[in-house]
């Protein structure tokens, strides 16, 4: 469409822009995906005798505020994350709230819920830095109510709790 009067068409451009923010507007009242709070009441860390060699192991706990980060972080092996973990929270300083921890082989740790309740993510990942090679990476769904993080030898197993479930 042509417009003899230039205002009119910065009108007919704002309109079609509010219309479209409008429409997403309405998608996320409509339900849409937003970030959340993380449900977990518990979430625990038990290293095995001998965890990581019998060495100390990094922990990060990374809830992630941004889906262009999650992107890419979901798809990064732990040894990756741990040598770029400062430079990635320089750069995006509101797109992650990491929650560092160091466990010791036969330990058990469990973190605070205030740690993490109070922030709103799209995602958790956790990353554990192991000597040994392989991902070491595992995804925490924010909904469930809680998790332990099983670290082994080489490597490690997140489970998650469910709400009624032996302990």
């Amino acid at each position: 469409m042509r417009y003899a009067n230039p205002a009119a068409h910065l009108l007919a451009a704002l309109l079609a822009a509010g219309v479209l923010a409008a429409c997403g507007t309405l998608a996320s009242l409509a339900g849409g995906p937003r970030p959340q709070a993380p449900r977990w009441q518990t979430l625990a860390l038990a290293a095995a005798d001998n965890a990581n060699g019998n060495s100390a192991l990094a922990v990060d706990v990374v809830l992630v505020k941004d889906k262009g980060v999650l992107d890419t972080l979901a798809a990064m092996p732990a040894a990756r994350y741990f040598a770029m973990r400062a430079d990635l929270q320089r750069t995006f300083p509101e797109a992650l709230t990491v929650l560092a921890v160091e466990i010791t082989p036969g330990q058990v740790i469990q973190l605070e819920p205030k740690r993490f309740g109070a922030e709103r993510a799209w995602a958790a990942l956790a990353f554990a830095n192991y000597a040994a090679p392989g991902e070491h990476r595992a995804r925490l769904l924010l909904e469930r109510g809680g998790y332990v993080l099983q670290l082994n030898a080489q490597g490690f197993v997140a489970s998650d709790i469910r709400p009624g479930a032996a302990h």
